[in-house]
């Protein structure tokens, strides 16, 4: 039985106290209505109406009953008249986590013309240098470069790319000299995040296209990509960074590019956009995504005036394998025509 359906047909027959008009208001047969009713009442094990030939009253039970009903029937198309505006217009918490190497200048214009695009819309953001499991840890969105969960549950959609830089305080380099080549650079104080939590490893690609691999060895660890950069500030050895995180240090010159003819090669500065892989996405989630996508797409027009449009559309919002029935794939299967220029294009036009 669906009693849903069943409290509804009674409370229709109480209000109109006939069988017949309840059946032509609800546009089913009067069979379904009487049907209906004796469903409930023997569900009830209880008389809700009382039956002559000519008219119908209600029970004492009966008319306790049809209060309850009411209020049960109004709460819940309260609750589901809630849930479809929620569908429809973006509202309530948005749980947003960025983690990795992110660079945290790009969110905040990406967040703020979000926010006054969908005032209703409150941003909760979360930081972290750790994996992130997003399903199980209740985030709507992630934008990430590495992955903490895989499989069906999670569409990517790939936002940019970023490059590692090795770099050093003018002081530091002052003092200590300037390593030229990768077995130099293991010479130096090295400053990084823990080996649990990034390769120890660092892979180059030299002038002569040339690779190798060190081992790092650093003096001081920190289990934030923020910090090491102010512990190069500091001269407190050489780093190797992001250079979107470091671009205004390098203008400035309180940072010094090295090894400048060498390539470090890290998969992990793919950057990209996660979320369930649901039918029924929240309206705000929906938004967000939609809002991403165009945000860092217009930062990669900005970044490479001389592609059109539709070009650049085409090659940031398009979902990776990932979104149909495929496992979602590391960040290092992002399309390469993302390479190149595009590698610095992770800040977005402020006036996006």
């Amino acid at each position: 039985m669906n009693q849903i359906h069943a409290m509804r047909v009674f409370v229709r027959v109480a209000e109109t106290e006939s069988f017949r008009r309840a059946a032509q208001q609800l546009a089913v047969s009067n069979a379904l209505v009487t049907r209906s009713i004796a469903t409930l009442e023997a569900h009830l094990k209880t008389r809700l109406i009382n039956r002559t030939t000519r008219n119908l009253a209600l029970t004492e039970a009966g008319t306790r009953y049809l209060e309850g009903c009411r209020g049960l029937l109004e709460e819940l198309d309260r609750l589901e008249n809630g849930l479809a505006h929620t569908q429809t217009e973006p509202g309530g918490t948005l749980r947003l986590v960025a983690c990795g190497a992110v660079v945290l200048q790009s969110l905040t214009p990406l967040l703020d013309s979000f926010r006054r695009l969908y005032p209703k819309v409150r941003v909760r953001l979360t930081l972290t240098e750790q994996n992130v499991d997003l399903l199980e840890e209740g985030y709507d969105v992630g934008i990430v470069n590495r992955l903490g969960a895989s499989g069906h549950e999670l569409v990517e959609r790939p936002l940019g790319e970023d490059s590692l830089v090795v770099c050093a305080s003018p002081a530091y380099l002052a003092e200590h000299g300037e390593p030229r080549t990768p077995e130099q650079l293991m010479q130096h104080a090295l400053i990084a995040l823990p080996g649990e939590e990034h390769d120890p490893s660092s892979h180059f690609t030299g002038p002569d296209n040339s690779t190798g691999e060190i081992k790092l060895k650093p003096v001081y660890t920190v289990n934030s990509v923020s910090m090491v950069r102010l512990g190069a500030l500091a001269g407190m050895g050489v780093a190797i960074l992001p250079r979107q995180l470091i671009a205004d240090d390098l203008a400035a010159g309180t940072l010094r590019r090295v090894m400048q003819d060498h390539r470090v090669d890290d998969p992990d500065l793919s950057v990209s956009l996660i979320y369930p892989n649901r039918q029924f996405l929240p309206a705000k989630t929906r938004a967000f995504v939609d809002h991403a996508l165009e945000h860092f797409r217009l930062g990669l027009v900005q970044a490479r005036g001389e592609h059109s449009l539709g070009e650049l559309a085409t090659q940031i919002s398009a979902p990776t394998a990932a979104s149909t029935a495929t496992p979602v794939a590391a960040p290092t299967a992002l399309p390469q025509a993302l390479g190149g220029e595009s590698r610095n294009s992770l800040h977005a036009p402020r006036d996006a």
